[in-house]
């Protein structure tokens, strides 16, 4: 693609360093100078790939190859959209390559989610989109998906043995699915009709159904019964005006498959795209993406720059595909109808020569699939061998003990606390590794919701929320009731768990007594150990010390009033609820930090009406799945803090 060069500033790579004053690496250079064609940049961690996208956007503007307004960039938060949005406008700025060009328009970098959605906004009339829907996000999904349980007809005899606080989580995340993949719930059903002819022809075990063939069947069944949800998910969407994310992409592969003249359109709008963490994508990302910059039978060698690393491909579980970003070159040819360029970034700035290698053999080792085309990195001669350290530990406990003088000897060597992280695998052993830092006054925060669920203030408030919401949450009860506001003595919770299993059995007796059944009671099934509530609201003569039976009476009037605001606003219910647990006093009391409620309190505020049913189960669901997944992570970011 001839493109004439207006008002050119640079005519020489080395212009480009010399103007940004930053000293880039051969490698750098070539993927910031590359020619104006579909080019794919593995970059990997640490590589500058930011600063390279920033540089390339300077020397297209500074050689005139292009005007600032004709520069799209995609990535996949505003966070990241708004550091590459600055990282450009400084660049450009600090180069001075826009001086001499009069009414110089910026360049429009976003999210991939709201460029869809702007996509359906600007075009959707094409197609007979004529509405201007309501975006729902994060909380408002489970508040909707859980109206759709509540009010589902039924009856449903395989999903009824899952958690009601799970299905909304299921529906969404199976609805999602359908979305990425751009599949309908009937092309799943008659996979399903399939599927289960498959199953009943397999062979028998003695006469019997292989375990892992009923397991199967089972599955598929319980789809079925999902994708009955997922309809009226849908539905009700429709019907309140309302959209996903995923339902405007959707929109959008058919609005750019159905009218090739949008994507003309944009090709004559933009004249460079650049997608940033492309091995990411989904496959209606990349789809949408391919129709309307490359589509098939159009002139081919649009130029497009992806980059990504698939090592570093973390949204598998949301549909995407780090196949995306190893196919590119195949699917964004070259004018003349060769595969795209490809170019790497191995330098990683921020580590030394034994973290990357170590790194380096782990991505190895874990590659999601054989010959996956990453990049090794290397550091600069410059850098230092850098330290990794690992240790086996007899207890956690001990690990965080660990962990919590590790961070205290960095800090007395002068490196702020904000200049320290630490990352878990697993939302549930944040709060333990929390508190292990806060014993030795570490000033410490926890970056997003899943991980503030665990808190010993945060914990409380979450159970009594699952106790108002369901009379047969065992573990909740259990876990409040041996908490240090009821201190409920081990011998007396076996008793009421005895009452609990007499009552559900209709015994008038006391039942016998169990060793191991204050060990199970918190997770055992409540037909099977009867209703601890029940027990409470009626402790008959069961010999409980005295001290235990007056904890037990004012832990049953505690919930009995909460459970006059339950049909309240979701939000005072919450506060309501740490109200009366006394948590904020409590923190307060003993010189403890209440940001945490705070920060909770906050979260949940964010679970806005958009349907006129704020319902404590689709907030605990909401919470499930922070807990689960941390959804709200990619938007959560650590504060200002010295922390």
């Amino acid at each position: 693609m001839s493109i004439p060069r207006r008002g050119a500033r640079f005519t020489r790579p080395e212009q480009v360093t010399d103007a940004l004053r930053i000293p880039f690496s051969d490698e750098q250079l070539a993927a910031i100078t590359a020619p104006l064609e579909p080019t794919v940049i593995i970059a990997g961690a640490g590589s500058g790939k930011t600063t390279v996208m920033a540089a390339r956007v300077v020397w297209l503007v500074g050689t005139g190859q292009v005007r600032p307004e004709e520069v799209l960039g995609l990535t996949f938060t505003r966070k990241a959209a708004a550091e590459l949005a600055g990282r450009v406008s400084a660049a450009l700025d600090r180069a001075g390559v826009l001086s001499g060009l009069d009414g110089e328009g910026a360049e429009l970098i976003m999210t991939y989610d709201s460029f869809a959605a702007r996509l359906v906004g600007e075009f959707g009339l094409r197609v007979g989109i004529d509405r201007d829907p309501v975006m729902v996000t994060g909380a408002s999904r489970f508040r909707l998906a859980t109206r759709v349980v509540a009010d589902a007809p039924g009856p449903f005899r395989h999903i009824s043995r899952l958690s009601h606080h799970n299905i909304p989580d299921r529906v969404l995340a199976l609805d999602a699915e359908l979305q990425s993949h751009l599949v309908s719930t009937a092309a799943v059903l008659r996979e399903c009709d399939r599927a289960e002819q498959r199953f009943a022809a397999a062979p028998l075990y003695r006469g019997r159904t292989m375990r892992d063939i009923a397991k199967a069947i089972d599955a598929t069944a319980e789809r079925r019964e999902l994708l009955q949800l997922v309809d009226r998910y849908q539905e009700l969407k429709r019907s309140l005006g309302v959209v996903e994310f995923a339902d405007q992409l959707r929109e959008a592969v058919r609005l750019a498959a159905q009218v090739p003249d949008v994507g003309a359109e944009l090709r004559r709008r933009f004249r460079v795209v650049l997608l940033d963490e492309y091995q990411d994508t989904s496959a209606a990302q990349a789809g949408l993406l391919r129709e309307l910059f490359a589509p098939p039978g159009e002139e081919m060698g649009f130029p497009v720059t992806a980059v990504g690393d698939p090592y570093q491909a973390i949204y598998g579980w949301r549909g995407a595909a780090a196949s995306n970003i190893l196919d590119f070159p195949m699917h964004f040819r070259r004018a003349d109808g060769s595969p795209a360029g490809r170019r790497t970034l191995t330098v990683n700035r921020r580590s030394g020569h034994l973290i990357l290698d170590a790194g380096n053999a782990l991505a190895r080792d874990l590659a999601a699939a054989p010959g996956e085309d990453g990049v090794s990195l290397v550091a600069p001669e410059s850098a230092g061998p850098g330290e990794v350290a690992s240790a086996t530990f007899d207890t956690f406990r001990d690990e965080c003990t660990w962990l919590a003088e590790q961070v205290l000897d960095r800090h007395e060597a002068g490196v702020p606390w904000a200049e320290i992280a630490v990352l878990a695998r697993r939302n549930a052993l944040l709060a333990p590794l929390f508190e292990a830092l806060r014993v030795v006054d570490i000033p410490v925060e926890i970056v997003g919701l899943g991980g503030l669920l665990g808190l010993p203030e945060i914990a409380p408030v979450v159970s009594m929320l699952r106790i108002i919401d369901d009379v047969t949450a065992n573990p909740d009860v259990a876990a409040l009731l041996t908490g240090p506001r009821w201190n409920l003595g081990l011998d007396d919770l076996e008793l009421l768990a005895g009452r609990a299993r007499s009552l559900a059995s209709g015994s008038t007796r006391p039942a016998e007594l169990d060793e191991a059944l204050v060990h199970t009671v918190a997770g055992a099934d409540p037909g099977e150990v009867g209703c601890l509530l029940d027990a409470i609201a009626d402790l008959g003569d069961t010999p409980l010390s005295q001290a235990g039976r007056r904890r037990l009476a004012r832990f049953h009037n505690e919930v009995t009033e909460l459970r006059r605001h339950a049909s309240g606003p979701v939000g005072e219910l919450v506060t309501h609820v740490i109200d009366t647990l006394g948590l904020e006093a409590e923190l307060l009391a003993s010189g403890g930090d209440t940001g945490q409620i705070g920060r909770f309190v906050d979260e949940v505020s964010g679970y806005t009406d958009v349907d006129g049913d704020g319902s404590l189960t689709g907030l605990l669901a909401y919470l499930d799945a922070e807990e689960d997944w941390g959804e709200g992570l990619q938007q959560a970011v650590p504060s200002e803090v010295d922390s």
